[in-house]
């Protein structure tokens, strides 16, 4: 951890997940003082399998210096195949460079590998950060958050950033009537072998299911994916990778090749898919929420880490602005983001609930094109 006193002002960070290290790092390439904590033990990628960077996520963190790791690191393509439920091919998608021409179309990594270079970026300038703790309280004065934690230790800090996902506590403090509501849908994920030869990401139409994929995130690792309609059962957690194979069963081609890897249940992901958008301000005062803390959507557009991702970057360059002038700058990060979020959680939602509803009459494509044209321009 750098050991450098800011120059702008000091920052408490609240949780250490994708959004929270994007904006860690930010802030401290700016000259502030960055302190992070996480309630978990240590610090890792949430037990997630991999994720998909679009051209605007890769946009954004090259702001941060990591892109390039990340597409080194990843699986980098500018098309994707569509399939028939059988596993024949129907079409070759092409995919395209909304991050400008630099970057690819999508980039398939893993989630632990992410994690690990946004760690490494953020601890090469941050102040400290410190697992096992939380924010028990806070309040303003003087131009200040004073917050104390669950160790019994208190500081005082220019501005708190709750990066603290979902769940947020700091958002059930500050707005207890916000909360995710469901979309209806749910996705399964599990890591299998990467099968030779397969460079990008295979989506299956035509099924049972909305969608299931499979998405190349390494050299040797893949996963596949199910985004089906829930109901809000509960699943077994013991029978995991049996339901999964039963869920996937009349597919053909790489789906019915690949399901014969999955055998541990503890590998298998089941997580309803929620959505929501915070109404603004995003927070009170000098604490703010970005990411999931403030918005969330289905995966349908491959846009839930890039838009916490976007809010981090943004959020760094208004506040490093006019430093003297926080609340201000706030304002003006909310202004930024508030629609374009809003933008990506709605057409989102109208295409998990076209699926649940087996809607005919939603232009599907239409709705991913034109938010693709709107993510294209810049943040």
């Amino acid at each position: 951890m750098s050991g450098a006193q800011g120059k702008k002002g000091r920052v408490l960070i609240v949780g250490a997940g994708i959004s929270g290290l994007t904006a860690a790092t930010a802030l401290g390439r700016q000259g502030w003082q960055v302190d992070v904590i996480e309630r978990k033990s240590s610090i890792d990628d949430s037990g997630g399998v991999g994720l998909t960077l679009i051209g605007n996520a890769m946009r954004a963190l090259d702001v941060i210096g990591v892109a390039h790791k990340c597409v080194e690191a990843g699986v980098p393509a500018d098309f994707l195949n569509i399939m028939r439920a059988d596993g024949t091919l129907l079409m070759e998608n092409p995919v395209p460079r909304i991050g400008g021409s630099e970057w690819p179309g999508g980039t398939g990594i893993r989630r632990a590998a992410f994690h690990a270079i946004l760690l490494e970026a953020a601890g090469n300038v941050i102040s400290s950060l410190r697992c096992g703790e939380t924010a028990t309280r806070w309040s303003e004065e003087r131009g200040q958050v004073l917050v104390t934690f669950s160790t019994g230790y208190s500081a005082a800090y220019d501005l708190m950033i709750a990066a603290d996902g979902l769940n947020s506590s700091t958002r059930a403090e500050l707005m207890p009537d916000i909360k995710p509501n469901p979309s209806g849908q749910a996705c399964w994920r599990v890591p299998v072998p990467r099968p030779p030869g397969i460079d990008r990401t295979h989506l299956f139409f035509g099924g049972k299911h909305g969608a299931v994929g499979v998405c190349p995130i390494s050299d040797d690792l893949a996963y596949m994916y199910i985004v089906q309609a829930y109901d809000g059962g509960r699943q077994d957690p013991t029978r995991l990778h049996e339901i999964f194979a039963d869920e996937v069963e009349g597919y053909g081609g790489l789906i019915a090749e690949l399901v014969k890897h999955v055998t541990d249940p503890t590998q298998v992901n089941f997580s309803p898919l929620p959505a929501m958008i915070v109404p603004k301000p995003w927070g009170k005062g000098r604490v703010v929420l970005i990411g999931d803390a403030a918005h969330a959507n289905p995966p349908v557009l491959a846009q839930g880490a890039a838009m916490g991702i976007e809010d981090a970057i943004v959020l760094a360059e208004e506040i490093s602005a006019t430093p003297g002038d926080i609340p201000d700058a706030l304002n003006r990060f909310v202004e930024r983001r508030y629609d374009r979020a809003r933008r990506v959680v709605e057409a989102s939602w109208q295409l998990a609930r076209a699926e649940v509803e087996h809607r005919k009459d939603v232009d599907i494509h239409a709705i991913m094109r034109e938010t693709a044209m709107q993510l294209a321009a810049p943040m």
